[in-house]
C-alpha cells in the first residue's frame, strides 16, 4: 500500500541513459543510426516508466476511494453508537451493575461499555490516518508522474532530433565525383595473413616533407603517383589534429604547381574530381579512411555528403586540394 513504484532516483537514472542529442561534428550514417536505435530504446523505457507511474496513480486513487468509504461507514457507526450510549447507555449500564454477582463483575461491565466506545473511535482514527497517508502519497506521486512524463518528452525529443539529423545527412549525400578518367587500379596495401591491417607508426621518410609517414601511407602516396596523379603533394605536418601529424594523410594539390588560394576550376577541378573518384574506387585496396574534396566528404560508411571548412577558405573547404586519410 505504501510502496513507491517510481522513485525520483529512477527518473534520474532514466534521464542519464538518454543518448546525447549533440553528436560528433561530422557524424556518419552508421553512427546516427546507432544513436537513433539507442534513443528509440530510451523512449520505450520512458513509456514503461510513465505506464508504471500511471498504474500506481490509479492504485492510489482506488485505495483512497475505498478508505474514504470505510471512514464514512465507521464514522456513521460511531455516531450511531454515541446516540445509543446517550439514550440507552445509562439504563443498560445500570442493569449490568444490578445483575452483576460481585464487585469484579460490576467493574467488568463498566470497562466493556467503555471498550466498545474506544474501539469504534480507534477504528475511525486509524482509517483517518490511513486516508491522510494515502493522500500524501498521492500528492508526492503526482510529482513523480510529472517527472516521468517529462523524461518521456525528453527521450522523444532526442529521438526526433537524431531522426532529423539522419534525414538531413541522407539528403546531403550526393553522387560525388564519379569518373577516375581511366586511371589504373591500385595495388593493395600489405595486410596480415587474415586480411587485417598490421599496426603501424610513423617510421618512413616522407618524400614530400622532412617528416615521416606510416608504411601504409607511403604505399598510398606511391600508388597515387603511379596511377598518373603527379601534381604537387604535401603529407606530414607537425602540430594540430587529424592524421597529418601521425603520418597518415596527404593533400594532393589540384593545381600542378601547388596549393592555390582559389577554388579549383577547369582542368584543375577535373583533376581533383578524377583523383577523389580514384580514391573511392580503390578505397578497400588502399585502406582509405576518408576523402575530402570540394566541399564534400567521403567515408566507406557515409558515402559522399556535404562538407564545409571552419572559415570557408579554399584550403578549409578543400576546393584547392584533395585530402586522403589512410587507416
Amino acid at each position: 500500500m505504501r510502496q513507491r513504484i517510481l522513485p525520483m532516483v529512477c527518473i534520474a537514472a532514466l534521464l542519464a541513459m538518454l543518448p546525447a542529442t549533440a553528436v560528433s561534428a561530422d557524424p556518419d550514417e552508421a553512427t546516427l543510426e546507432s544513436d537513433l536505435a539507442d534513443a528509440i530504446s530510451a523512449v520505450a523505457d520512458a513509456e514503461d516508466e510513465v505506464a508504471a507511474a500511471e498504474h500506481r496513480a490509479d492504485e492510489l486513487a482506488a485505495e483512497i476511494d475505498q478508505t474514504e468509504a470505510l471512514l464514512e461507514e465507521l464514522s456513521g457507526e460511531l455516531d450511531e453508537y454515541a446516540v445509543y450510549l446517550h439514550t440507552e447507555g445509562d439504563l443498560r449500564t445500570t442493569a449490568a451493575l444490578l445483575s452483576a454477582e460481585s464487585p469484579d463483575r460490576m467493574v467488568d461491565a463498566l470497562t466493556f461499555t467503555g471498550y466498545l466506545a474506544d474501539e469504534r473511535a480507534a477504528l475511525v482514527q486509524e482509517a483517518g490516518a490511513l486516508l491522510e497517508d494515502l493522500r500524501a502519497q498521492q500528492e508526492a506521486h503526482a510529482d513523480e508522474l510529472e517527472a516521468a512524463e517529462a523524461a518521456l518528452e525528453t527521450a522523444e525529443a532526442a529521438a526526433d532530433e537524431l531522426e532529423t539529423q539522419l534525414e538531413e545527412l541522407r539528403a546531403e549525400q550526393t553522387a560525388g565525383p564519379a569518373s577516375t578518367g581511366g586511371a589504373p587500379g591500385a595495388d593493395g596495401v600489405p595486410r596480415n595473413p587474415d586480411g587485417s591491417l598490421p599496426s603501424e607508426s610513423c617510421t618512413e621518410s616522407d618524400p614530400t616533407t622532412s617528416g615521416c609517414l606510416t608504411p601504409r601511407t607511403l604505399h598510398v602516396y606511391h600508388a597515387t603517383r603511379n596511377a598518373g596523379f603527379t601534381h604537387y603533394v604535401s603529407c606530414y605536418r607537425s602540430g594540430g589534429g587529424g592524421e597529418h601529424p601521425l603520418g597518415r594523410a596527404c593533400d594532393f594539390s589540384a593545381n600542378a604547381n601547388g596549393f592555390q588560394d582559389v577554388a579549383a576550376s577547369g582542368a584543375d577541378k577535373d583533376y581533383g574530381d578524377r583523383l577523389a573518384a580514384w580514391y573511392v574506387a580503390n578505397a578497400d585496396a588502399l585502406a582509405v579512411e576518408y576523402v575530402i574534396w570540394y566541399r564534400q566528404f567521403w567515408s566507406p560508411s557515409s558515402g559522399w555528403r556535404s562538407y564545409s571548412g571552419a572559415n570557408g577558405t579554399p584550403a578549409a573547404d578543400h576546393t584547392n586540394h584533395v585530402h586522403v586519410s589512410v587507416r
